[in-house]
């Protein structure tokens, strides 16, 4: 078939195979293709995947019509018909006829079989069942093509980014500058398709296929699949291992084919392409139907002419940035990072409203000491706790696995204002809460915080008058934050009656100290903040208070200070990048 025109049947045939998970690599891109050029089939696909939506919830028909008796056999051919699931008539109970409603359920449950059974035979009879793996969504421009909706558990945090389409990862990023519309990528970070835009610094991207890139700005790179990327402008050095040949490079007019290699493609600022081969072959075909396709070896190479001509050269590894340079710029960068910090920690400790300051970079003589670099000589003692590599790899941590990991502390006094602010790593949502400071005993003005397993970060405050008083945000970390260092304040503000929260320098949440994020009638105002006994990463009350006795922090903290005042989101934002690992 011809990869840039096909027939109706032939497109038919192609979006049966991707439903079925049968669909080869070539014809997945000739798929690709033809819904890019065609608004007419990228209207046909979304019908299809709709219809192919629907199929999938009958399986949950007759689970509901048992939930809700009064569903109708009906909705079946409804979702038959329409390809959705109408929501039953409201009939009462009294009015359903127990024997039709006993005949009702043996047609529904027949018919899923049948449907079912048809399927099966259909694809079973069509296809082998060689490869039952799905190949990534194609990608019509910006369209979204619909898919089955997830079973959501209201215990565990939402997703941004991690899920089924994901096709790559942020491994490292060098003195990077985001361009004007591009969306900043954080270290760590999974991703879906996506426009790569930078104006200066270098990107390392490792595609799941295996395959990785490094993308030297100013550049433009397109994320299309696992196993292709165009390139607009810029620079990319590419290493395919075995497991990843067929990963492709294009650009507005060629398509560079990895069969096992490490290469590098170039688009100048002329518009003028080059390849340069380092180690295997690369197989060149023009997207324009002109050219004959060519291989090009190790050590080889091609560049355009004006009037768009391939001759060959010599490929020149130092055109492109190498493992070992990329290596020796994050070195550079890393510790360009952490002496900016050490810098700026003498402004926090010089702050007159510091209460407790723990950099947990300072060595005591006594290893279980954690040493307070306030002028209040409140020194934590750690219990457990095993040092780690923090937020830089010279830099320590403590690591909170055990549930009897914490560091204890005692501070004294009563305050009108508390900030307080924390950069820690959580590798796990495998408890309700997930501790960062909350007091020995639970009494009248004691300030709790900590991070839910649904995402959420959570403060309450103890009061004369009430148990306790709530003050959550919305969900805002998921699993693709599990193993990176972020940054969390919060803000307890007196005067104003507010509580707020922050991550990595923005404010999430700004909440009534008098209602909190639980009840809705007004109570009476906080007048108390104070602390005494408190833990660090975690929690180990005298009496019990609920269902969750194991609260300690799975994770590391690295930093933690306690203010006498209310940081301003000015200052909250600076503290978060002058100390933010770059």
């Amino acid at each position: 078939m011809s990869r840039e025109v096909v027939t109706s049947s032939e497109f038919d045939d192609l979006v049966d195979r991707y439903c079925a998970g049968l669909l080869d690599q070539e014809s997945f891109h000739q798929l690709e293709a033809t819904l890019r050029t065609s608004a007419e089939r990228r209207q046909q696909f979304r019908d299809t995947m709709s219809t192919h939506a629907a199929l999938n919830e009958i399986a949950d028909m007759f689970d509901i019509h048992q939930a809700s008796p009064n569903l109708h056999s009906t909705s079946l051919t409804a979702v038959m018909q329409h390809g959705t699931l109408d929501h039953p008539d409201t009939t009462s109970a009294a009015q359903v006829d127990p024997a039709a409603h006993r005949t009702n359920s043996r047609w529904i449950a027949l018919a899923i079989a049948c449907v079912a059974s048809l399927c099966v035979a259909i694809f079973s009879l069509r296809y082998p069942q060689e490869n039952q793996t799905p190949p990534p969504v194609p990608l019509a421009d910006h369209d979204i093509i619909p898919h089955a909706r997830p079973v959501s558990n209201p215990l565990l945090p939402p997703t941004r980014q991690v899920n089924n389409r994901s096709i790559a990862l942020v491994k490292s990023a060098v003195d990077v500058n985001w361009g004007t519309s591009a969306t900043p990528l954080r270290i760590g970070e999974v991703v879906p398709s996506h426009i790569l835009n930078l104006d200066a610094g270098i990107l390392e991207i490792v595609f799941l296929s295996g395959a990785m890139v490094v993308v030297e700005g100013p550049a433009k790179l397109d994320l299309v699949s696992e196993e292709k990327a165009i390139l607009h402008h810029g620079k990319v050095r590419c290493y395919v291992p075995p497991a990843a040949v067929g990963f492709a490079i294009e650009t507005l007019n060629t398509k560079y084919l990895d069969l096992g290699t490490e290469f590098g493609v170039e688009i100048r600022p002329d518009g003028n392409e080059e390849l340069h081969v380092f180690d295997g072959e690369v197989r060149v075909h023009s997207l324009q139907g002109e050219d004959t396709p060519q291989t090009v070896l190790s050590g080889e190479g091609l560049q355009q002419g004006n009037d768009k001509q391939w001759k060959k050269i010599e490929s020149d590894s130092n055109q492109f940035t190498n493992s070992v340079d990329l290596s020796r710029r994050k070195t550079k960068q890393e510790q360009k990072s952490y002496q900016a910090w050490l810098d700026y920690r003498k402004k926090i400790q010089d702050d007159k409203d510091l209460i407790v300051f723990y950099d947990f970079d300072s060595q005591s003589q006594n290893p279980q000491v954690l040493e307070d670099k306030g002028n209040n000589a409140l020194d934590g003692s750690i219990v457990g706790c095993e040092v780690s590599p923090g937020r830089w790899d010279a830099k320590p941590s403590l690591e909170f696995k055990k549930p009897s990991d914490r560091v204890r502390l005692n501070i004294p006094g009563e305050f009108e204002d508390v900030t307080m602010t924390t950069w820690l790593r959580l590798d796990g949502f495998d408890r309700h809460f997930n501790s960062i400071f909350l007091t020995y005993l639970y009494e009248d003005g004691h300030l709790h915080w900590q991070i839910k397993s649904s995402g959420e970060i959570d403060a309450g405050i103890k009061t004369a008058d009430s148990n306790r008083r709530i003050y959550v945000s919305k969900p805002v970390l998921g699993y693709e934050d599990l193993g990176r260092w972020i940054h969390l304040a919060v803000v307890v503000d007196k005067k104003s009656q507010t509580l707020s929260h922050y991550l990595d320098g923005k404010r999430i949440a700004r909440l009534d100290l008098r209602v909190g994020s639980e009840q809705t009638d007004p109570r009476p105002p906080v007048d108390k903040i104070q602390f005494g006994k408190a833990d660090l990463g975690n929690w180990s009350p005298v009496r019990q208070y609920d269902n969750e006795p194991v609260r300690n922090l799975n994770g590391r903290i690295d930093e933690f200070a306690m203010f006498s005042r209310t940081l301003s989101d000015f200052e909250i934002r600076e503290l978060y990048n002058q100390s933010r690992p770059h």
